[in-house]
């Protein structure tokens, strides 16, 4: 019997840490070892990995000063023993069969990762949950040409996620595959990297992980880093796309990623904690437009064929050097957005009367 290695990275998430715990302990497969690295929380994250060590042998606990979530995966990674490798966020969880039946299918195909659905949930202030189930557009094994044809339908369904993949072991030490020091989008830049070289992909039509998003918990703030962060993504996408000629293809998606890169930034710029005063954010916004890459992307995203009018319309005031105008629209985005939120749930309080 295959073992897994279930990596668990964790920072100040006690009151979600131990249904996430239980989830790993109780699945149907047996033969796995849970690590649980504990990134320097400042809150009883520590204790209770400690205590449900000296409960169960398969628990490994790994204590390391705060380092980010892709350390603490690297910790993890370094530790395994499993043939198999598989990333549970602390305050997710899944379901019971999740581990059993991935890897019956990555035996049964020798696939280097098993792709399962998952389902989203959302939980409001109240307590409310709304859950929708995600599923994978392709199904059953994929061998290295077909996947780099079907590239379109891979991408539908959250490509950078980590919890919704099982990950052969054997592959990922085979091209050194670890996770890199940024803050943001590590998981991005570990799952291009499985791309790269990618031999077979089995995609597994079954929801098993529960992405949980709580109201009010996600903490909107100016990062100064963001953009490079985002932009970097966005480099290794293109390179990935170049290693497979492929970038003529799906130069679309290429230009996707920039110009994510670029919309990210003028949010980071609209929050209310900017410390950059309206002329510097303007000059900002003009230094990013004269990069040769965002700029092709901006020019080249097809807006005719764009749904949404405010996406639309931002790029247009882009293309027009509007700087000022499209931050001001981003601005008011954040805050017709906040107000549409408070006004939707009195409307529902009314309407559930």
């Amino acid at each position: 019997m295959k073992k897994v290695s279930i990596i668990m990275p964790i920072y100040n998430v006690a009151e979600q840490l131990e249904k996430a715990i239980q989830c790993a302990l109780n699945q149907t497969y047996k033969n796995i070892e849970v690590i649980l690295v504990n990134d320097g929380s400042t809150d009883a994250s520590g204790e209770i990995c400690d205590r449900y060590q000296l409960k169960d042998p398969r628990i490994r606990v790994i204590h390391q000063k705060n380092a980010g979530s892709g350390f603490a995966r690297n910790a993890g990674l370094d530790k395994a023993t499993g043939d198999y490798i598989y990333f549970a966020d602390p305050d997710d969880y899944f379901e019971t069969n999740l581990i059993e039946e991935t890897v019956a299918k990555a035996e049964e195909t020798n696939a280097d990762v098993v792709v399962f659905g998952y389902f989203d949930e959302v939980v409001d202030k109240e307590g409310k949950i709304t859950k929708t189930e995600k599923m994978p557009i392709l199904n059953g094994l994929q061998k290295k040409e077909a996947f780099r044809a079907d590239f379109r339908k891979h991408y539908a369904l959250s490509p950078y996620a980590l919890w919704n993949k099982l990950y052969k072991h054997d592959f990922l030490k085979q091209h050194t595959i670890r996770f890199t020091n940024q803050k943001v989008g590590q998981d991005a830049l570990f799952n291009q990297l499985v791309g790269f070289d990618i031999e077979t992909v089995y995609y597994h039509q079954k929801a098993y992980y529960h992405y949980v998003f709580r109201e009010g918990s996600a903490v909107n703030r100016y990062r100064k880093e963001r953009f490079f962060y985002e932009y970097t993504i966005a480099d290794q996408f293109e390179e990935w796309m170049v290693y497979w000629k492929k970038e003529k293809e799906y130069h679309d998606l290429v230009n996707q990623h920039y110009w994510g890169a670029l919309y990210l930034e003028l949010s980071n710029l609209a929050w209310e904690d900017c410390p950059l005063t309206l002329p510097e954010k303007e000059e900002r916004i003009e230094e990013l437009m004269e990069d040769p890459k965002i700029k092709q992307a901006i020019a080249e995203i097809e807006t005719e064929k764009e749904k949404n009018t405010f996406v639309k319309l931002l790029i247009l005031l882009l293309r027009y050097e509007k700087y000022s105008a499209a931050l001001k629209l981003m601005q008011t985005r954040i805050i017709v957005g906040k107000k549409f939120q408070k006004s939707f749930k009195v409307i529902k309080k009314l309407l559930s009367r």
